[in-house]
């Protein structure tokens, strides 16, 4: 997908040791793929790794300014999973984090374009304030939004700002620019968690070996035409 030039979070541009890799995405297939891997460590995402997962914000908020007060809070989670993915790097480990701040600002999108305010902006600039862990490789789950809406409705106590179609449609809007580096769609309509993983275990490794692939020998760039 492509990107426009703020799609780039400067705090992140400066803070190279704060980018987990290789893998974001959702935490099933997070702790479906880490057996596949390298003994990566697993960031849970932000209500598993929050100090109260009872009290989540509210999912739908109906004002702007709300809206950024629930990314405050997330952000306040954020340290604790940047802590937990720092001292994973120390260990010289790779990471699957369970979502990213792309997930929180994909919501706030989506809220606000149902709800009549636009804070993308300002989201944006408050989650490049801070340093976060961002994956080098960023698999996003796409589904239609009414596959999503059916299996939304199976999951007790689900708010149904996750599963109404118009909130799918704006958040997988605001994947055309996310801030992370690279992103790629991983088609989640059908097929079983096994078949996910593999297919998402053939993006990380297509990934890795572009990142590996070697330079060409001295003198043997490619002559400029005049």
């Amino acid at each position: 997908m492509e990107r426009g030039d703020a799609g780039r979070a400067p705090a992140q541009e400066r803070r190279p040791a704060d980018r987990a890799r290789p893998l974001g995405g959702h935490r099933y297939s997070a702790h479906a793929l880490a057996p596949q891997l390298n003994r990566p460590a697993v960031i849970p995402c932000y209500y598993q790794a929050s100090p109260d997962p009872t009290r989540p914000p509210v999912p739908e908020p109906f004002t702007a300014e709300h809206q950024l007060d629930n990314i405050t809070q997330f952000l306040d989670v954020e340290d604790l999973r940047l802590t937990r993915a720092r001292q994973a790097l120390a260990k010289g480990r790779d990471m699957i984090l369970g979502r990213t701040v792309d997930t929180l600002l994909a919501h706030a999108h989506a809220v606000g374009r149902m709800h009549g305010f636009d804070c993308d902006d300002q989201a944006r600039r408050l989650a490049a304030s801070r340093p976060v862990a961002m994956a080098d490789l960023t698999i996003v789950l796409a589904a239609d939004p009414d596959v999503l809406a059916c299996r939304a409705r199976l999951r007790k106590g689900m708010p149904t700002i996750f599963y109404d179609r118009h909130s799918s449609e704006h958040f997988n809007a605001y994947l055309a620019h996310p801030l992370a580096p690279t992103v790629a769609p991983l088609d989640a309509n059908c097929g079983s968690l096994d078949d996910l993983t593999a297919r998402a275990l053939d993006h990380v490794h297509r990934y890795q070996a572009a990142q590996y692939r070697p330079s060409p020998a001295p003198g043997q760039y490619p002559k400029e035409t005049p």
